[in-house]
């Protein structure tokens, strides 16, 4: 177990804030943030945070409190998590496009008073119940002195909600020293500095974004926020290649469909990376192999393991082109300094080396357990608080290294979310034409098995209310019965193989080829055959990712530019289609040759890119 001392020792005893301010100080004309609207040098962001600082100290709001974030990626979100921090409370990511219900319980369940958003998105807040919303637009305390910080190691930096089991979503708070421990190995592993530009493409919510933010700040580097509200394959590739990016974190999912796309070009556009750290689900080396072993390829990549519980990770394994072949798997890897993982069987007495065991943390990593829920903390922290039961099935193997071994429970993680499928359950058993139901998840699409019937748009339209986009099940399988496991339990692993629905709607037929070819994309980009030309591509368990890939495809395909939004305006073959090949703007329908002219020389620009 890692146990080596740190190597950035003035990050530790200094906090984030310290390291930024340095970097202020000696570079301040130096870009600090960028996105596709603005940008900030490090001067520039020093002032507006020591501004949004004693504005926050005017209202009162310092050590102890809690203030949530209600901002999108950019230039503001920036200067808003550092003020928060540097005003000695702590703060909580709140996502504006949660359902009302979902920001109200995340609002009232920790006490949350304050929220900082934009002036366009002061009513979201004002109406889920934050009694002080803060628009970060308006001008604040005119001031170009130093705010001094309040830096307590001890105190919470952050708290974020993660998915519950009981129905409801829980927040996991951080500690400020658990925070610094993880930037400094970060910085050190990375060996970041001032030529480096991190690109961010996750969410403000989610537990890896957060080194991501503030690390290139404490090194000089540029920080770059995709600040679009679509994942564009496009999009995220140019601010590659145009930055000259060297870091990017996200999950495996989400980076896949860049090399997947930058194959076509030799993998060009992805060339100044030096290291893509992923997390969040397993790593798939066959989709990465091409790109590695290409001589293009200049990055190594970080497979990193954590949950949120424990300040984002807690073990690491590098991936190069020589090492690909090591495991027959990916492992988890090794701890990083000042953390230490164990493998624990049900007394919690450890496990040998080889034995599969309940993969347990303690160290600098522990956070501070969930927010006003001291039964659920309890139950995860064990030995009074020392110890975390991640829940995870692991062993150790004779090299030192972790392998990863499933859920002890029925917690599931699809695109890198940590999902409580009761949550889920729970919410669906609300709507009244579900008797009961069961949620599971493969190929990194959640399916919901449900006893009773309604319309799935209903259903869609029903959860949409109540939980974020990510925890919508793609595809809704009415049963009649569950199967059961010998002891009488609902046999989840039995439901996962996806049973026929009980109700099927009859499927329209393809008009014609060219439907027909895009039909055969989906059934390749959703790894299932779909047949339907009506069929919405998203009621199909397609995802934004999915279509990013559809997007991509189609354009080189087609030979021309469409925007990624005119997919999500036309969700069917047929409506895509017509988008390829419009019929003629006349009063009367086109002949029926005219239109099979149209259809085939849309067809002819529709060719199948060689296989690579």
């Amino acid at each position: 177990m890692n146990a080596s001392p740190l190597m950035h020792d003035h990050l530790q005893a200094d906090t984030l804030l310290a390291g930024f301010q340095r970097c202020a100080r000696r570079h301040p004309g130096a870009p600090a943030v960028l996105t596709s609207e603005a940008s900030l040098t490090y001067g520039e962001l020093d002032l507006k945070v020591n501004q949004l600082v004693a504005r926050l100290r005017r209202l009162g709001i310092g050590s102890g409190d809690l203030v949530g974030v209600g901002i999108s990626r950019s230039c503001e979100l920036v200067v808003a998590l550092l003020a928060v921090a540097k005003s000695g409370a702590a703060y909580v990511p709140l996502d504006p496009a949660y359902p009302r219900e979902r920001l109200a319980h995340m609002i009232s369940s920790i006490g949350l008073r304050s929220v900082l958003t934009r002036a366009n998105l002061a009513a979201v807040f004002s109406n889920a119940g934050a009694s002080s919303v803060i628009e970060i637009d308006e001008t604040g305390i005119n001031t170009s002195s130093e705010v001094l910080p309040h830096s307590d190691p001890l105190a919470p930096l952050y708290a974020i909600y993660t998915s519950g089991s009981t129905g409801l979503p829980k927040a996991a708070s951080v500690y400020r020293k658990g925070f610094s421990n993880l930037l400094d190995w970060y910085v050190d592993e990375l060996d970041l500095g001032p030529c480096d530009a991190t690109l961010v493409i996750s969410s403000p919510s989610f537990d890896l974004t957060q080194k991501n933010l503030f690390a290139p700040l404490l090194t000089g580097g540029r920080l770059v926020l995709d600040d679009g509200s679509i994942y564009d394959i496009s999009r995220i590739t140019s601010l590659v290649r145009d930055h000259g990016i060297t870091v990017i974190n996200c999950t495996p999912s989400a980076f896949y469909p860049l090399v997947e796309a930058a194959a076509a070009t030799g993998y060009s556009a992805l060339s100044s990376l030096r290291h893509v750290v992923l997390g969040g689900e397993p790593v798939s080396i066959p989709r990465l192999r091409p790109w590695l072993e290409h001589p293009a390829c200049r990055a190594e990549v970080l497979n990193t393991y954590g949950p949120t519980e424990c300040t984002d990770i807690c073990a690491y394994h590098r991936l190069t082109a020589g090492n690909l072949d090591a495991f027959d798997f990916v492992p988890l890897g090794r701890e990083i300094p000042n953390v230490t993982v164990t493998i624990r069987d049900e007394d919690l007495a450890e496990a040998p080396d080889g034995t599969p065991g309940e993969l347990c943390i303690s160290g600098a990593g522990l956070g501070g357990g969930y927010l006003n829920d001291p039964e659920r903390t309890a139950a995860a922290f064990a030995l009074a608080g020392a110890l975390y039961r991640t829940g995870d099935l692991a062993r150790r193997l004779p090299c030192g290294r972790l392998e990863f071994r499933g859920r002890l429970d029925h917690q599931v993680k699809v695109k890198g979310f940590r999902i409580e499928p009761g949550e889920i359950e729970i919410a669906l058993s609300k709507h009244e034409g579900v008797k009961e139901a069961v949620v599971t998840a493969r190929d990194n699409t959640l399916t919901a098995h449900i006893q009773g019937f309604a319309p799935i748009a209903e259903l869609k339209e029903f959860l949409a209310g109540k939980l974020p986009s990510y925890m919508l099940p793609g595809e809704f399988v009415f049963v009649d019965d569950f199967p059961l496991t010998p002891n009488g339990k609902i046999d989840r692993k039995a439901l996962a193989g996806h049973p026929a629905p009980r109700e099927q709607p009859a499927s329209a037929a393809p008009a014609d080829e060219l439907e027909s070819r895009i039909l055969g994309l989906w059934s390749e980009v959703l790894k299932r055959p779909v047949d339907d030309p009506t069929a919405n591509f998203f009621d199909l368990g397609g995802t934004s990712i999915h279509l990013a890939v559809v997007h991509v495809r189609l354009n080189e395909m087609t030979g021309r530019d469409f925007a990624i939004t005119d997919l999500f305006a036309r969700p069917s073959a047929r409506a895509l289609a017509l988008l390829i090949s419009p019929p003629p703007v006349s009063g009367a329908a086109a002949p029926t040759h005219d239109r099979a002219r149209l259809q085939q020389a849309g067809f002819a620009r529709f060719r199948r890119p060689p296989t690579r």
